[in-house]
C-alpha cells in the first residue's frame, strides 16, 4: 500500500516556483524608474489647450501605468509621448517591473498637474490690465463670463484711482522736498548750530573788546 502511495505521488505533476524579488533587484529596479525624465508641451485648438506629454530614459526592465485611463505601456524605445491631455488634468504614472517576481510592487510614481487654460485670455477688456490674475493665460477659475467682466472691470478702474492718486505737480513735489529737508536739517542738527552762533558771538565780541582797550 505504501508503495502504490508513493507510485502516485511521484505521478503528480511538481510545480517549481521561482524565487520572490530580491530586495537588490528591487533596489536596481527602483534606480532605473526614478531616472525617467518627463516634459510636456501645449497647443491651443479652437481656445481649448491639449498637452503632450514626453517621457525619457525608459528602458525594457520597466512599464508604467497611466492611472487616467489605467492602460500599461511598455516601450522598446527610451521615449514616449502621450497626446492630448486636457488643461488642469492631474496625470498620475505608476511604474513596474517588467520581471513577473517584481511586478506586484510600483516602483515609481509621477504625478503631473497641468496648468488651467484661460479661456478668457484674448478677451478685449484685457487690453490695459494684462498683469491682471484672470488676464493670464493660464489661471484655474471657474467664473462666469459676466463675473470675469465686472472683475477686470474693476480692476481697471481701481488701477485708473491709484495713478491719479500719484499724479502730482513736479514743482509742488520739488518745493515740498525742499522744504521737508529744510525742517529735518533743522531739526536735527539745531544744537550744532547753536553752537557754532554762540563761538562767532564770542570771537565778535572779543574782537570788539580787544579794540576798545587798544584804543583806550
Amino acid at each position: 500500500m505504501k508503495k502504490l502511495l508513493f507510485l502516485l505521488l511521484l505521478c503528480i505533476p511538481i510545480k517549481y516556483i521561482d524565487a520572490k524579488c530580491l530586495y537588490s533587484d528591487l533596489a536596481e529596479l527602483k534606480k532605473i524608474a526614478s531616472n525617467v525624465n518627463e516634459s510636456y508641451e501645449y497647443k491651443i485648438i479652437d481656445n481649448k489647450a491639449y498637452f503632450d506629454v514626453t517621457l525619457t530614459n525608459l528602458t525594457d526592465d520597466i512599464y508604467f501605468v497611466d492611472t487616467t485611463n489605467n492602460k500599461a505601456y511598455k516601450n522598446n524605445n527610451s521615449e514616449i509621448t502621450l497626446k492630448d491631455y486636457n488643461s488642469g488634468q492631474t496625470i498620475v504614472y505608476n511604474f513596474y517591473s517588467s520581471n513577473l517576481d517584481c511586478q506586484d510592487t510600483v516602483l515609481y510614481t509621477i504625478r503631473i498637474v497641468l496648468p488651467q487654460y484661460n479661456i478668457f485670455y484674448n478677451d478685449p477688456v484685457c487690453d490695459g490690465a494684462k498683469e491682471y490674475s484672470l488676464c493670464q493665460r493660464w489661471y484655474g477659475n471657474n467664473l462666469s463670463y459676466n463675473t470675469f467682466l465686472d472683475k477686470v472691470n474693476q480692476y481697471k478702474e481701481n488701477k485708473k484711482e491709484n495713478d491719479n492718486n500719484l499724479e502730482i505737480e513736479p514743482e509742488e513735489v520739488g518745493n515740498n522736498n525742499l522744504l521737508h529737508y529744510v525742517i529735518n536739517f533743522l531739526t536735527n542738527y539745531y544744537y550744532v548750530i547753536l553752537i557754532i552762533f554762540c563761538g562767532i558771538f564770542i570771537i565778535v565780541s572779543y574782537i570788539r573788546n580787544k579794540k576798545n582797550n587798544i584804543y583806550n
